[in-house]
C-alpha cells in the first residue's frame, strides 16, 4: 500500500506527449484490416456477425504479431488488408476451407504487397455448428505469415531474412506426378509450419540458402489397398552432401494422389517440419563434439 499527503509523481507520463518515441515507431507501418468477404454455405451464423467477428480476431491475431493493425486506417501512410474466406466440397462430408489474403497500399490499392492463402481440411459440421474455433486457427496461421511477409518489405534488396535465428531452406522441385493445385496446398502449409519452427521456405538458389530439400514419392500397392511413401532429403546447399532424411508412410485408399495428399497436407507438413528440427539439432551436437 502506498500513502501519500499531496499528489503522486507520474513518472510515466511524458510532459511532451508528442516528443514520445513510441508515437514515432521504426520499421513498422500501420494495418488496416478491411471486413472480410464470407463464401461459406455450410456455416448457419448470420454472415454480417461473422464478418465484424472476424475482423476483430484478424486484427487481434495480427496484434499478436507485433503488427499495429486495427479495423481503421492509422495514417494515410497505411497498409490495407483485404480476406476473404471460402470453402469447397471434397470426398465425403469433408470441405476444404481456405483463407485468402492480399495488403496493399492506401495510393496504390492494385498494388499488390503480400498476397497468401492457407488451407485446411475440416468435417462440414465443424462449420455448421459453430465456424469460429475452426475459422479461428485459420487466422491465427494467417497471421504469422503475413507478419513475415510484412517484415521482408522494408528490405530493399533481398527478401531473404536476414536474422540469424531464421533457417533458409530451399526446396526442390516437386514431383511431376503431382498436380498445380497439390503443390500449392503441400507447398503453403509447409510453408506455415517451417514458419513456426523459424524455418523460412524459398525456392529460390543463393548463398542465404543454407539447406536443400528433395521430395520422393512413392506409390506400391498391398492386397487390397495402396501404400504411399513420402521420403524428404535434406542436403547441405554448398556440398550437396546429405544431412538426413525424413520419411513418412501411411496405407491408403484406392484414391487419385490429389485427393489423398491435399487432406493429409496439414499432417504432412507438420511432421516434416518437425524433422527437420531434429535434424538440425543433431547436426548440431556432433559439430559442437568435433570441435571439443
Amino acid at each position: 500500500m502506498i500513502t501519500a499527503c499531496g499528489p503522486l509523481p507520474r513518472p510515466f507520463i511524458a510532459q511532451e506527449p508528442n516528443s514520445n518515441p513510441l508515437l514515432q515507431l521504426e520499421n513498422t507501418r500501420p494495418l488496416a484490416v478491411e471486413p472480410p468477404i464470407f463464401k461459406v454455405d455450410e456455416t448457419a451464423t448470420e454472415t454480417n456477425d461473422l464478418t465484424l467477428w472476424a475482423q476483430d480476431n484478424l486484427s487481434i491475431a495480427l496484434r499478436d504479431q507485433d503488427l499495429p493493425a486495427a479495423n481503421y486506417a492509422f495514417a494515410s501512410n497505411s497498409l490495407h488488408l483485404y480476406s476473404s474466406f471460402e470453402t469447397e466440397r471434397i470426398a465425403g462430408d469433408q470441405v476444404l476451407l481456405s483463407l485468402k489474403i492480399k495488403v496493399t497500399e492506401t495510393a496504390t490499392p492494385d498494388l499488390l504487397l503480400v498476397e497468401l492463402e492457407e488451407i485446411t481440411k475440416v468435417p462440414a459440421v465443424h462449420l455448421t455448428k459453430d465456424a469460429k474455433p475452426v475459422l479461428a486457427e485459420l487466422i491465427k496461421r494467417a497471421a504469422q505469415n503475413v507478419s513475415f511477409k510484412i517484415s521482408q518489405l522494408d528490405q530493399e534488396n533481398d527478401p531473404q531474412p536476414q536474422a540469424t535465428d531464421h533457417i533458409s531452406i530451399q526446396l526442390a522441385s516437386l514431383p511431376d506426378n503431382l498436380d498445380d493445385r497439390t503443390r500449392k496446398v503441400l507447398e503453403s502449409e509447409l510453408r506455415a509450419s517451417f514458419q513456426i519452427r523459424k524455418l523460412y521456405l524459398t525456392h529460390q538458389s543463393n548463398e542465404a540458402s543454407t539447406y536443400k530439400l528433395n521430395l520422393k514419392i512413392n506409390l506400391s500397392k498391398q492386397n487390397d489397398q495402396g501404400i504411399l511413401s513420402l521420403l524428404w532429403i535434406l542436403e547441405d546447399s554448398a556440398n550437396g552432401d546429405e544431412i538426413g532424411q525424413i520419411s513418412q508412410t501411411n496405407p491408403i485408399p484406392n484414391l487419385p494422389l490429389s485427393r489423398i495428399l491435399i487432406p493429409a497436407s496439414e499432417a504432412i507438413a507438420e511432421g516434416t517440419s518437425m524433422g527437420i528440427k531434429d535434424l538440425l539439432q543433431q547436426k548440431s551436437l556432433q559439430n559442437q563434439t568435433v570441435l571439443k
